[in-house]
Parts: structure tokens; sequence; C-alpha cells
């Protein structure tokens, strides 16, 4: 139960970040407002489920606790990927440009 709760705070913290204009996770714009709804709905879900076997105060921390540190954690994985991306791009580029030659 504690792990699924944990994925349903990182999923809402995924949410909240994929609404943020700045993000650069994805290069298609989003729904923000759908967005915010769907990591609210989230964050409610894990704070039920880590209700059922500890209780709410503890459920209600256990969530803010979760969704924080999901907050904080996929803007360096936005921030990885997005690197990696301009990494592979300047690669193929590069290739491009001596006409195939690697």
């Amino acid at each position: 139960m504690p792990g699924f709760a944990v994925l349903l705070g990182l999923a809402a913290a995924a949410c909240c970040y994929l609404a943020a204009p700045n993000q650069v996770l994805t290069r298609r714009p989003r729904s923000p407002a759908v967005l915010c709804l769907l990591a609210l709905g989230l964050t409610i879900a894990c704070a039920w489920v880590w209700s059922v076997p500890h209780g709410w105060p503890t459920a209600i921390a256990a969530a803010l606790v979760t969704v924080t540190f999901g907050l904080s954690v996929w803007p360096f994985v936005g921030t990885w990927l997005n690197v990696r991306r301009e990494r592979a791009q300047g690669i193929q580029g590069a290739r491009g440009a001596q006409g195939g030659r690697a």
C-alpha cells in the first residue's frame, strides 16, 4: 500500500511539473488546468491510500512529503533528459553535415 501511495504522489508531482510553462520534459504544451486538477486528485488519492494503514494525520504528512519530494526531483529528470536529447541531436546533426560518415 505505501509503495502505491508513493507512486500516486510522484505522479501528482509530475502533473504539477508538466503544468508549468518552463518545464523541459515534453516539448508540446499541455493544458495546465487539467493537469492541476489531475494533480489534486492524485494527491487526494495518495493521502487516502496512506490513511488506510496509518491513519489520517500520518497520511497527510506522508502525502505532502511525497509530493514535495517529487516536485524537487522532476525538474532534474526533465533537465537530464533535455540534455540527452540535445546531445543526440548534436551528434546526428554532425553526422549529417559530414555526409553520413562518423
